[in-house]
Order: structure tokens, then sequence, then C-alpha cells
């Protein structure tokens, strides 16, 4: 080897040694600023999050002192209460039930909470409050409409035309309605209920829902539907029942234009054919 070759190696030698040393140097002082960066960045954020929790406490008592000094306001002070779609409770059973009342701050009112109460009562199917400021209120409920007397539990209750529960029937606020019995094995024929009323109600019936005493769903296809102001009896077969009606008009019209109505006892109609039976003599 020349001696030129070896002084070569040496410098470089020499070099990457300086450089090693320097190295080393950068890394202690880099290990050693970490240290000092983590504990003034946590200092940092420390201060940040106690200024933001405090700025916030401080929002929140101011809100809290607006809220209570805007619901004290005589201004909002309610003065004007208007309640409709209500026929079975009267106006001061709504307000009782919503929790509103006169004189009361409309801002103090929880909107929803009130409806909350209307909607839970037996007797109310949907409840919309409104408030108008600053001193009028309107609240409108959809309330369920009895149609019939049930027997359940050896309770008599009120029931909508689907044949479900309302309410126990009670003395203060009786409604004279026909009474409702179906029986176990003709539960599934309950569905004819909800369009049976309304044609009664729409008056494509020969008769009206005040002239029924009572109405019993039998095994076997069959609505026994009892009048006693007329004395009358009406069997009805619920196989094609909406066609079956059709006949009963057809012949109560004519059993009237005849003047013999008043000598029926008993109407049936089945299998698109129908039978009068006429009171026996003596009765």
């Amino acid at each position: 080897m020349s001696v030129a070759g070896i002084n070569k190696s040496r410098l470089n030698l020499t070099k990457s040694g300086k450089k090693r040393s320097r190295n080393t140097a950068k890394k202690r002082r880099n290990s050693s600023q970490p240290i000092g960066g983590i504990f003034t960045a946590l200092l940092r954020k420390l201060c940040i999050s106690g200024a933001c929790v405090l700025i916030l406490a401080i929002v929140g008592v101011g809100c809290l002192a607006g809220y209570r000094w805007v619901t004290a306001l005589p201004y909002f002070a309610l003065q004007d209460i208007k309640v409709s779609g209500n026929h079975r409770l009267s106006y001061g059973e709504i307000l009782n039930i919503a929790d509103v009342s006169l004189n009361k701050n409309s801002l103090a009112v929880n909107i929803s909470e009130a409806e909350s109460n209307l909607s839970d009562n037996q007797w109310i199917k949907s409840a919309a409050v409104r408030r108008q400021l600053p001193g009028k209120m309107q609240i409108h409920v959809r309330e369920k409409k009895p149609r019939f007397m049930v027997r359940h539990n050896d309770v008599l209750y009120y029931c909508d035309s689907k044949g479900e529960l309302i309410a126990p029937v009670a003395p203060g606020k009786f409604s004279s309605l026909p009474f409702l019995n179906i029986e176990s094995e003709a539960m599934d024929k309950a569905g004819i209920l909800p369009e049976f009323m309304n044609k009664l109600s729409r008056r494509e019936l020969p008769f009206d829902p005040g002239q029924i005493a009572w109405i019993d769903i039998k095994g076997g296809n069959r609505m026994e539907i009892f009048m006693d102001r007329l004395g009358l009896t009406v069997l009805l077969g619920l196989d094609n029942w909406q066609e079956q009606l059709s006949h009963l008009n057809t012949v109560w019209k004519d059993l009237k234009n005849r003047g013999e109505f008043r000598d029926v006892a008993v109407i049936s109609t089945g299998k698109n054919r129908v039978w009068v039976e006429k009171h026996s003599s003596g009765k």
C-alpha cells in the first residue's frame, strides 16, 4: 500500500470520528430538550383548559340567571289560552293535564312536557301546544271517539270502533253507547267494525248508531244487531258482508213501503238472500 493511500484512510477515520462525536453531542442535546418541552406543553394545555372551564362556568351562571329573570317578567304572563278539539274533556281539565294556567309565565311552560302529559291521558290520541309570545298559547287535542261499551275483567269500558279499550265507564260522564260483545272464536272478524261504523255514520244503512242497543259478533260468521226501540234483530252474514248490507237496505225499504215494517221481528241476511220473521200473534 502506498503512503498516500494510508494517509487518506487516516483522514477518513478522523473525519468519521469527528462526525460521530458531533452526532453524539447533538443527540444528548436533543434528549435533554424534549423533557422541558413536554412540561411546557402540559402547562400550556392546563392553562387553556382551566380558562375554558372558567368561561363556560361564567356563561352557564349568566344563562341561568338570565332565564330566571326572563321567566319572572310579567310581560310574558299568559293572558289568553285557547283550547280546541276537546269534546269529552273540559277546558279546565285540559289546562290541568297540561299544567298550564292563566298568568303563568309563557316561557316557563315546557312545551314538550305539556304535549307529553296530554298525550298520556287515556282520552287523548294526540296533542299540539303552540306558544305565541308574549302572552298567548294554543292547545289542540285529538280525542279518542268511544263507539261501544264492552265488559273487560268485570269492568265496563268505553272502546273505539276497533274494539280497543279507552277508559272505564264513569257515572259522572256517562254516554249511552251500544254494548259490544265478540265471542272468542270470532275475534278475527272484529276488523270489520271500523268500516261498519263508518257506514252507519255516513247514513248508508237504514238505521243509525243511536238505535242500536247491542252488537254481538258470533262464531259462524254472523253479526247480531238488536235495536231496542224497534224491537228488531238483524242477523248479518259476514261472508261478503257489504253486499249483504245492500240486500238489507232493499228489503228494509220494501217493508216500509208495504207498511209491514212494524210487524217485523227479525231480518236475516246471508248467501245473497234475506229472510224476514214477523212477530207472532199476541206479541
